[in-house]
């Protein structure tokens, strides 16, 4: 007999993440997916990481101990070390926070920053893992319109404003995926990032600046982060994940002290620490110089796979059906498409390909504080975890399916 739970609120409001539900869809043999934002198997440094587990013996019980909840040291001083030209200036052990993947530094802002019925300003589209995340604490979401280069910031304080209008205060923080955006691809040009850094000082609302995709830029040159440009009220985010392997589940945050002890401290409360013995490896990985290496590696490696998708895109997608720009750095291409990405994605799947709707990529109408966004007539493609031929085969299979409409 099932026993009968009675399930808090915060429970009884959870929805399952909608890309872990797509990969219940798409694990048939023989599909090809374009659906999740993974990195390609075949470049994971395998064998460098593993040389570095010599460490764990020569460190001992050091390695295999509690750390600290702010993170293994010598990994925490390396990030310090590495970040300095991206944020402008030094920072402190005290500013850094290392987490469980950059899913966890949403997970302790929001258990610090988010009461129910709060307010988050962010892109539209953005990423549905922070949707999952910020809806389960109860938030709801101003939408600020993109275009090809992103966050469309002349409109990001009139947002602001509508926001106080109809709930009475401002809203409680504004998220942004500034670099290559997950999903639309856009990098956010520097004139718009010193329009958010100015309007969100003006109002006093903090920014979480989510940074996996800073290091895959393919062409171009970089452009002074978010963080670099303010004063203060701005944490900065980036992970390991997507440039060694999902599995290392090491991230970080930098940002002011009081607000990385409060995360501190709601950590406490999920795990104590993250992995120590990851932790390690990620920093001897670095002490012995593999990063610097390994990135030019794969910037090289993802570039190529970029340039086989938009060039499967041109010839095998009919022009009047589908539009996109080519992105610059990331992992993925937003596709708008002449017809409903859902019901396109049921026969993509029948044709044995698999991509994100773009459905997913944007809140429900009951959850949007002001103008709702419509996702439907939008794709997320990941061009990073296929294989050349793959992404050629797949294209034709969307091709049909788009011929079956």
């Amino acid at each position: 007999m099932a026993f009968d739970y009675t399930y808090s609120e915060r429970a009884a409001g959870m929805r399952p993440s909608p890309i872990r539900e797509l990969f219940k869809l798409i694990q048939r043999p023989g599909m090809i997916s374009f659906a999740g934002g993974l990195p390609d198997p075949a470049i994971f440094p395998v064998d460098e990481f593993a040389a570095c587990g010599d460490v764990l013996r020569s460190k001992g019980p050091e390695a295999l101990q509690y750390g600290a909840t702010e993170g293994y040291r010598p990994l925490v001083l390396d990030i310090a070390g590495r970040m300095e030209p991206l944020l402008g200036r030094q920072v402190t052990p005290e500013e850094i926070v290392i987490s469980a993947g950059s899913q966890q530094v949403m997970d302790m802002l929001s258990r610090v920053l988010i009461d129910p019925g709060d307010v988050i300003v962010a892109e539209a589209p953005t990423y549905p893992g922070a949707l999952h995340t910020f809806r389960a604490a109860g938030a709801r979401f101003a939408l600020v319109p993109c275009d090809g280069d992103g966050m469309q910031t002349d409109r990001l304080a009139e947002v602001i404003e509508r926001c106080r209008l109809a709930i009475g205060r401002l809203p409680k923080l504004i998220y942004t995926i500034i670099n290559f955006s997950n999903p639309s691809g856009a990098c956010l040009p520097e004139a718009r990032r010193r329009q958010m850094a100015e309007i969100a000082a003006r109002f006093g609302i903090p920014v979480l600046e989510d940074d996996p995709y800073g290091e895959l830029r393919y062409s171009g040159e970089r452009i002074p982060t978010l963080f670099s440009m303010a004063s203060g009220g701005v944490l900065y985010a980036s992970s390991f994940s997507k440039v060694l392997a999902p599995g290392v589940r090491v991230a970080w945050a930098v940002g002011d002290a009081d607000l990385i002890r409060k995360m501190v401290i709601a950590k406490q409360g999920m795990d104590l620490c993250t992995s120590v013995v990851a932790q390690v490896l990620v920093a001897e990985y670095c002490r012995r110089g593999h990063l610097d290496g390994h990135l030019a590696k794969i910037r090289t490696h993802y570039a190529a796979k970029a340039a086989a998708m938009g060039a499967a895109l041109r010839e095998h997608l009919p022009s009047d059906e589908v539009s996109f720009s080519e992105p610059t750095g990331g992992f993925f291409f937003w596709v708008r498409l002449a017809s409903d990405g859902q019901e396109l994605f049921r026969r993509a799947v029948n044709e044995g390909v698999a991509f994100l709707p773009g459905e997913t990529c944007y809140p429900e109408a009951g959850e949007t504080v002001g103008e709702p966004h419509d996702g439907r007539p939008f794709a997320r493609l990941c061009f990073t975890f296929a294989q050349p031929n793959e992404i050629v085969e797949g294209t034709k299979r969307l091709a049909r399916a788009l011929s079956r409409s």
